[in-house]
């Protein structure tokens, strides 16, 4: 898979926002795409992470805002009786599911007919932030919304991106 970052995050992105406005009724209000040039990706309350494609991966990284992510969880479970002792692991789990969806939907445009695996994705929670080597490159997108921030990050080696 050879895709510019910037292509990379557009497509990912717009597949956030058309999701959290049809299935969440969440509005972004505006965004904010940059590289990042320190070592560090400063995480919110709840985060997930797929890899995309074979050697070398692409780390793509959805991290969340509480009040984001509560909301999200209220609209993504309304028909689910939850047990309050549950709640944490249902959040986890919508975190994981979320990334999954717009992350496998995104993959059909950047895929270029070509099939595109994904990994499992797994979710961090009460983790501040993430360090990286000097061969890595990070990409984020802030999507803020009346909900609190969605941050998108997208990690891999400095070769594999073309600005």
């Amino acid at each position: 898979m050879n895709i510019s970052i910037k292509r990379l995050m557009d497509i990912v992105s717009s597949r956030t926002i058309n999701f959290l406005a049809d299935e969440m009724s969440i509005h972004v209000d505006r965004q904010d795409i940059k590289p990042i040039s320190n070592n560090r990706l400063e995480l919110n309350y709840i985060t997930s992470v797929i890899t995309v494609g074979s050697t070398p991966h692409i780390f793509i990284i959805f991290s969340y805002e509480k009040e984001l992510m509560d909301k999200i969880f209220e609209v993504y479970t309304k028909e689910l009786d939850i047990e309050v002792e549950e709640r944490a692991e249902y959040i986890e789990e919508t975190a994981g599911d979320l990334v999954n969806i717009i992350v496998g939907n995104s993959t059909a445009e950047f895929g270029n007919g070509v099939a595109i695996s994904l990994s499992p994705p797994i979710v961090i929670s009460s983790a501040e932030s993430i360090a990286k080597s000097r061969a890595v490159k990070f990409f984020v997108n802030d999507l803020i919304t009346s909900y609190g921030n969605l941050r998108i990050f997208c990690v891999g080696p400095n070769e594999l991106f073309e600005i």
